[in-house]
Order: structure tokens, then C-alpha cells, then sequence
């Protein structure tokens, strides 16, 4: 007998070769060939080109700033020059030199205007402190008294042409007490709403701390009120440099000896309370710079030996409302003494000068310091950082005003400030934030993607447990047990699931599903338990239905019982559940949860969601696996059989295994559908970002963070390129995701094909 060969099914057919083909046929073969191979390799780099554009908008966030010198000036010519600043447009800066103010153009260096006011009452400027906002300095004369100014450089347009006009207005002369004793070292801050402090250190080493408050009436104006103090007996060694912050409440002086000393001054009619010593540097190295950072919280600590440090209030346990100084940030040192600290205005990065002349960029939560330029070797007399942040002017002891462009547009993102904890202002300790934005433009930005990796887990983790075992059990009976005209209606019904717009199920579940679960939530629980237990008791009663009735019914009918029985199961446990919550929870599971757990109860939380987007997930995994189930070879099914196996052990000995690669891809596509899923988690969720796998809590996203943060998003801006680095971050897992899924599939299916 001639032994039968089986066809090679590897070996491709050329329809060119088979007989009988027209000329036309193979002319359409050929089109369609090229149509198929243009079209796949163009969805492959419409997806290529997508990855590529995302990120690029992401790669910014990390590129290094970009300094540049744009020029020098020599302002030796008009006498010392003490401190210098600029307009926002750095057209025009303003020179304070020991008679007066000087505003010349930064282009040229020629002199526009020179203010010589009389309440210099013919003394001479020694000292000055410019405020990080508002144009206000405070000019410490060598008779005593602080003079108090404003600058501004109101803008008018003529003829489409841009001017500038400086401005200096007198805000007062303050004596504090000390005439012929210069004023060494100055602070000054104005509220704005008519409080005002001096901080003054003269040349012998005397402390003053002078507050202003203005009385208003019912029509406006009203009195001064001037109180005065002197810290000097408070304080030990002798004092270098003063601060105090624009409300007047916090006022910090530092000594030769390293350390910092701290008032409380809540109202300008009571002695301010000494609350801290601080030694924040090496005995013997005195204390030489102290700044705000925006906002006046974080404070700057510049000392002789180089070091730059930031110190902010934290709250100390056990001690109600107490909040203590603590260092928080370490940043790179300089070689030599820092002399100057200037802070930015836009955003949490600041200046530090030393003594050789060298300047370093730094920013406050990332704790970068960007680079230390070397400017003069003469040394750095004063730092002026631009009010927009995109340049700064360095004043050289011998008279020399370097300027420079500066391009830095976004310094708080780093890798350690995305997925490490960082301790911020306000905060006891280190944490994951993510808190895009605040009340004020003085907000610190947190931008920890943690919470929203961790929130992206939670919800997929809650979805795939409910949905996982539900979709891969209905299609192993629908494949395994089911007559055929109940598997062809129920898959088409279920598919028919999945066309369902996830923005409806979220509508759904936050508006309908969300409310009822409040109401009902020890019954939403109990159907965990309730239903697969009375679905199992009734399968194993069904086994012993007496033989008549068993004869009577058709075959298969349990899926017309099974119905109604898990329907009478759900009805079950929520009506079990007011009776569970009296008895057991004392009448309210949430009032219990608070007080026994400490876990709020959130109307919309993730088992709303497990709930919602496990039902959106379940048609594309059920499909999957019923299709790779109904592959699995008839003789595999029918030699388990012959050989004594039920069709359950069959089921679960020899079809799951063989479909395996199918229902592992499945379960994965289903994961990844459930990762990239927005509008269900937008919409049933608080979107709170939070890390905390409690069930009851809800909340954040990936996905739903890019949905909810991208109309607030400025263009190009930090929280903008976050965003679609967010969606590189969900391109690479579901990737990642597919890749492992495809070895492990292969790797099955290479196992299982020998059968």
C-alpha cells in the first residue's frame, strides 16, 4: 500500500505558478502584495513616528541649562557701586551706589537717570538688601537709619516700540535709634498691607529690629505706629547677617560663631519670641549669606567655608504647633567663603556667590547645583537674579557688572524628583507628591510620578481579579460544555460587550454603581462570597436530582437554572447586608472602617472600579480565550475521553494546558487594555493620588492624570513635558508588557504543540 503523505503546509504557493491563472489575476496578486507591504510598514512607522514625537517632548526636561555671557560693564567710573538689579526685560538696570541710585541701559552702560533723594539727609549708603519681590530695597545709611525705597520700570508703548521708564519712589527713613552707628548689614520687607520691618546690624555689633504698622481708618490712610527692639543680649558672638521674611514674622540672624538665631514676631506691639538656635555650620565658621527662597519659607545658608544649605520649618512630634528649623537640602560647595545668595522669582531656584568670584546655579527640591561659573577673580560683590529667571548680573568688587543669559526652563525635574520620595515645604518627612499646582505662584511644584504608577497598579490589580477568573471560567464552559446554540448566542453577546464606549460604563459606574455601593456596601461585599458559594452548592445539589426529573429535563438545562440562581444569590447578599452591618459593625461599616482602620470611605473607589473596568475588560479577554480553546485539536478532547477522563478533568488536564499560550495572551492583552483605560478610572474615581491599597479609598492614573492635568498644562512647560513623558512611561510598559507576553506564549507554544 502506498503510504499517505501529508501536505507541506510551510511551503509557500505563488498563485503566478498555478495553471489556469489569468493574466489579470496575477496582476491584482501583484497590487495586492505591494498594497499589504506599503500598508504594514506604514502603520509601523505612524507608530514609530508617534513614539519618537513623545519623546521628544519629554527629552527637554532633562537637557542641561544653558548659560551664555552677553556682556561686561565697567561701573567704576561713577563712583562704588554697592548692589545692582534689573527690569524684566533687562534693558535697564538700576546701580545703588553710597549717594544715590543710578539706572543705566544694560546694552551700553549709559546713564538715564540718577536719583540723589533727600532722605538721604546727606548720609551715604553702606549697606543694602534687595527684596526678592516688588522692587523694594532697604539702603542702611552710616548715620543709623535705614532709607527705604521702591524701584519700578512701568512699561509704555509708543508706536508699537517698547519703553522702559525707571522709577524710584521714597517709602520712608527709618532711624533706628543708633545715630552715628552704620548700619553693616540690613533687612528689609513690606507686606504691602501696611506692615513694614527693618532689621538692622550696625558696626559695633548691635542688633535693631524696627516695625511699621499702619493704622487704617474707615476712609482710608491712618496713623504708623513705630515699634522698636533691640536683640543684641540675645544673641551670642557677634552677628554677620540678618533676615526676615516679607510678613515680618520670622526674623533669623547669624553669627561668627556658625549658627542662626530665630524670633517669632507675630504682631509689631509684642516683643518677638527668641524660638531656635541653629548651628548650621562648623564651629568657627561664620555665617555669610542668608536668603528666602520663593515663597519665605525655605531659607539659604551661606557660611565661610563654602558650604550652601536650605533650612525650613518642620513640625516636631509631641510638641502641638511647634514647628523647628531643620536642614533639608545640601547643596555643592563652593572653594571659598559664599558672600551673596540671590533667589529667584519665578520658581524655587537661587544664585550663591564666593569670594573668588565663582557662581553656581542651584535649585531647591531636586538639590542640583547646575554649574559654578567663574566670573572675576577679584571676587562677587553683589548677585542680581533676573525677574524672569532667563538671566542674572553678577557685580564684581572692582566695579565690573558681568550679565548673562540664562535658559534653564526646567530645574525641578530630575529622576530623583520623579520617582524618589522628596522632602517638600510643609512636610514632616520625605514623601511621594504629586500636586501639579497650588494657589500662588510661590507654590513648590511636586511632581512624583509614584502615586500615579502605584495608582495605575491599583486599578488594574482590583480589574483583572474580578475579571480574570470570570472571563477565562465563562469561556471554558461556553467552549467545553455548552450546547452550540447557546455558545453562539452568548459569544456575540458578549462581544457585543465590547462595544460599549468606555466613557458609558464610567458615566455609569460614577453616576449609578458609586451611590448604590454607599448605600450597600456590606452587600457589594458579601456577593464575593455569596454568589460562588450558592453557585457551587447548587452544581453539587444538581448531582443528585432524583433520575426521573434528571430524564425529564433537556440537556444541558443547568444554564437556565444557573440564571436565576445567581440572580437570587446577589439578592441575597444585599439583603443580608443592613443585618451584618447592625450586628457587626455597629449600624455603620464606614463609621467602623474610620474608627477601627483609619480608612476613609470614598463614594468612588476602587471597588467601583475593579466593578466598571473589569466589565469593559472582560469581552476581549472571554474572545481570546474561547477562540484559543475552540483550537485546541478534536482527538486531544476525544482520546482524554476514550481513556475513562470527564469532560471536567478533560477540560482542565488537556484543553486548558494546550490553549494556555492563547489564554496567557489574553490575559495579558486584557492588562494592557486595562493599564491604558482613562475615562472609567476618570470618571469613577476621586483622582485622588495617593499610595494606599486599601479597596475603599480611591485613586490616580497614568492615563487619567495625562486626561485631567493637560488642560492646565502651559505649553512647553514643565507640567506639559511631565505629561508626555507619562505617556513614554505607558508606551514602554504596555511594550514591555507585550514582549514578555510573546516569549512566554511562544515558550508555551512550543511546549504544547508536540502533544
Amino acid at each position: 500500500m502506498q503510504d499517505l503523505q501529508k501536505p507541506d503546509r510551510t511551503k509557500r504557493v505563488d498563485i503566478r505558478t498555478l495553471p489556469g491563472v489569468t493574466p489579470a489575476a496575477r496582476a491584482m496578486d501583484r497590487v495586492g502584495r505591494w498594497v499589504i507591504a506599503v500598508g504594514g510598514i506604514g502603520v509601523i512607522a505612524v507608530v514609530l513616528a508617534i513614539f519618537v514625537f513623545v519623546l521628544l517632548e519629554a527629552y527637554p526636561l532633562f537637557l542641561d541649562p544653558d548659560v551664555a555671557a552677553v556682556g561686561t560693564l565697567d561701573l567704576s567710573d561713577g563712583g562704588k557701586a554697592l548692589a545692582v538689579g534689573t527690569d524684566p526685560y533687562r534693558e535697564v538696570a538700576y546701580v545703588v551706589r553710597p549717594e544715590g541710585v543710578d539706572f543705566v541701559q544694560l546694552a551700553d552702560g549709559k546713564v538715564l537717570r540718577q536719583e540723589r533723594p533727600e532722605a538721604f539727609a546727606g548720609g551715604r549708603v553702606v549697606s543694602v538688601y534687595r527684596s526678592q519681590k516688588d522692587g523694594y530695597l532697604g539702603l542702611g545709611m552710616d548715620d543709623g537709619a535705614v532709607v527705604a525705597v521702591r524701584i519700578s520700570f512701568p512699561v509704555h508703548f509708543k508706536d508699537d516700540t517698547r519703553e522702559v521708564t525707571p522709577s524710584l519712589k521714597v517709602e520712608g527713613r527709618i532711624p533706628l535709634g543708633l545715630e552715628g552707628d552704620a548700619i553693616s548689614r540690613v533687612a528689609y520687607r513690606n507686606d504691602d498691607y501696611g506692615r513694614a520691618t527693618v532689621l538692622g546690624i550696625t558696626a559695633s555689633g548691635r542688633v535693631m529690629l524696627v516695625a511699621l504698622a499702619q493704622r487704617r481708618g474707615l476712609l482710608g490712610g491712618g496713623k504708623v505706629e513705630t515699634y522698636s527692639y533691640e536683640l543684641t543680649g540675645e544673641i551670642e558672638g557677634r552677628p554677620t547677617v540678618a533676615l526676615t521674611d516679607a510678613q515680618g514674622r520670622a526674623v533669623l540672624v547669624g553669627t561668627d560663631r556658625g549658627e542662626v538665631f530665630c524670633w517669632k514676631f507675630s504682631s509689631p506691639n509684642v516683643r518677638p519670641e527668641r524660638t531656635q538656635r541653629i548651628q548650621t555650620a562648623d564651629a568657627g565658621q561664620a555665617i555669610t549669606a542668608l536668603e528666602f527662597v520663593l515663597g519665605d519659607v525655605s531659607v539659604v545658608v551661606g557660611d565661610a567655608a563654602g558650604h550652601v544649605s536650605a533650612w525650613f520649618p518642620v513640625r516636631q512630634p509631641g510638641r502641638s504647633g511647634y514647628m523647628a528649623y531643620q536642614k533639608i537640602h545640601a547643596f555643592a560647595s563652593h572653594p571659598a567663603p559664599v558672600i551673596s545668595v540671590s533667589a529667584s522669582l519665578r520658581d524655587k531656584q537661587f544664585l550663591s556667590a564666593d569670594a573668588n568670584g565663582g557662581v553656581a546655579l542651584h535649585h531647591l527640591t531636586s538639590e542640583q547645583s547646575f554649574f559654578r561659573l567663574p566670573v572675576g577673580e577679584s571676587g562677587i560683590h553683589s548677585l542680581a537674579f533676573a525677574p524672569k529667571a532667563d538671566g542674572f548680573l553678577c557685580l564684581g568688587r572692582d566695579g565690573r557688572m558681568a550679565h548673562f543669559d540664562l535658559t534653564n526652563p526646567h530645574p525641578e525635574v530630575t529622576f530623583h524628583t520623579l520617582f524618589s520620595r522628596i522632602w517638600y515645604e510643609g512636610y514632616e518627612q520625605p514623601e511621594y507628591v504629586w500636586q501639579s499646582t497650588g494657589m500662588t505662584d510661590e507654590f513648590e511644584p511636586k511632581l512624583s510620578m509614584m502615586p500615579l504608577v502605584f495608582g495605575t497598579a491599583k486599578g488594574t490589580l482590583y480589574a483583572m481579579l474580578f475579571a480574570l477568573p470570570l472571563a477565562v471560567m465563562a469561556a471554558i464552559y461556553t467552549s467545553e460544555f455548552a450546547r452550540p446554540e447557546i455558545r453562539n448566542t452568548v459569544k456575540p453577546v458578549v462581544e457585543l460587550m465590547a462595544s460599549l464606549p468606555s466613557v458609558i460604563l464610567g458615566f455609569l459606574a460614577g453616576l449609578w454603581l458609586a451611590p448604590l455601593l454607599e448605600g450597600e456596601v456590606v452587600g457589594g461585599l458579601l456577593m464575593l462570597p455569596v454568589v460562588p458559594a450558592v453557585v457551587i452548592v447548587m452544581a453539587w445539589a444538581w448531582q443528585y436530582l432524583p433520575r426521573r426529573v434528571a430524564v425529564w429535563l433537556p440537556a444541558q438545562s443547568e444554564i437556565y437554572v444557573l440564571i436565576p440562581v445567581t440572580l437570587a444569590a446577589i439578592w441575597l447578599a444585599f439583603a443580608l447586608g443592613p443585618a451584618l452591618e447592625r450586628t457587626a459593625f455597629g449600624g455603620s461599616f464606614r463609621h467602623w472602617l474610620m474608627a477601627h482602620s483609619g480608612t476613609r470611605y470614598d463614594q468612588r473607589n476602587c471597588l467601583v472600579v475593579g466593578f466598571a473596568m473589569g466589565f469593559a475588560v472582560i469581552p476581549i479577554i472571554y474572545t481570546i480565550c474561547e477562540d484559543a480553546l475552540s483550537s485546541v485539536p478534536g482527538h486531544l478532547r476525544a482520546g482524554s475521553l476514550a481513556l475513562g477522563a470527564t469532560p471536567w478533568q478533560t477540560a482542565l488536564r488537556v484543553v486548558l494546558p494546550t490553549a494556555s499560550p492563547g489564554i496567557f495572551s489574553a490575559a495579558m492583552i486584557g492588562f494592557g487594555r486595562a493599564v491604558g483605560e482613562t475615562m472609567i478610572v476618570l470618571m469613577a474615581t476621586g483622582n485622588t493620588p495617593i499610595m494606599d491599597w486599601s479597596i475603599f479609598n480611591g485613586m490616580r492614573t497614568l492615563s487619567a492624570n495625562i486626561a485631567v492635568e493637560i488642560p492646565e498644562a502651559p505649553h512647553e512647560g514643565t507640567l506639559y513635558r511631565v505629561l508626555f513623558l507619562t505617556g513614554v512611561l505607558l508606551a514602554a510598559a504596555t511594550f514591555l508588557v507585550n514582549t514578555l507576553a510573546e516569549v512566554v506564549r511562544q515558550r508555551l507554544r512550543e511546549r504544547y504543540s508536540r502533544i
